[in-house]
């Protein structure tokens, strides 16, 4: 991915400068980060269930909590709230759960308190994206910041129409995502402790 290319370039160019003056004790950890820095932005091709009435995971990682809330801010109403916790680990980039449109993106500074926090939905840095299906639906995933990631990424323009499993975004590095989908407008197939992978895992059933 394009984000990774500045700091991979800069630590090719030192590691290759010790190399030259034989100074080889900077290599290690250069070459370390780098492995890790090539690892984090990682973006495996999965391939989605055929059935459309699916939705699929927004992102890598273990879901904490499934619960009804409100959503005042696109859906408007109740909704159930599906929390997901990304380790530096995780693949971290938000594909879209369906098929639909992006009709809202609101992004709010916060707090970078630990993702697995409770207190992190409402406080932490975090981008809200508002989706629209074709017949009409709304939903939302929403990136969060934690304790170590400091920067939420959007690749996609407002208005911008995407297809399920289309990468929405990223966030780096660990962080959390919700997917909020309006009370009665799907069953849900996960639970909390379950991991789930972005773009394949089947989180959702659209009710018809």
């Amino acid at each position: 991915m394009a984000e990774a290319v500045p700091l991979l370039r800069w630590l090719l160019v030192i590691m290759a400068v010790c190399a030259v003056g034989r100074w080889w004790l900077p290599v290690w950890p250069c070459l370390a980060i780098f492995i890790f820095h090539l690892a984090f932005h990682r973006n495996p091709r999965r391939a989605a269930p055929e059935d459309r009435s699916i939705l699929v995971a927004p992102a890598d990682g273990r879901v904490t909590e499934v619960i009804e809330v409100d959503e005042p801010r696109f859906i408007k109403g109740r909704a159930l709230r599906v929390g997901i916790f990304l380790s530096v680990f995780d693949v971290h980039t938000q594909p879209a759960p369906c098929d639909a449109a992006l009709r809202m993106a609101d992004y709010r500074p916060g707090q970078f308190f630990d993702a697995r926090d409770p207190n992190c939905s409402s406080q932490n840095e975090s981008q809200l994206l508002g989706l629209e299906t074709p017949d009409g639906m709304k939903l939302v995933v929403k990136q969060i910041s934690g304790w170590i990631a400091r920067r939420i990424i959007l690749w996609r323009l407002q208005e911008e129409e995407v297809q399920r499993g289309d990468l929405l975004g990223m966030i780096r590095y660990g962080s959390r995502v919700e997917l909020y989908l309006p009370v009665g407008s799907a069953e849900i197939l996960v639970k909390a402790g379950d991991r789930v992978a972005g773009g394949a895992t089947p989180v959702a059933r659209r009710i018809k």
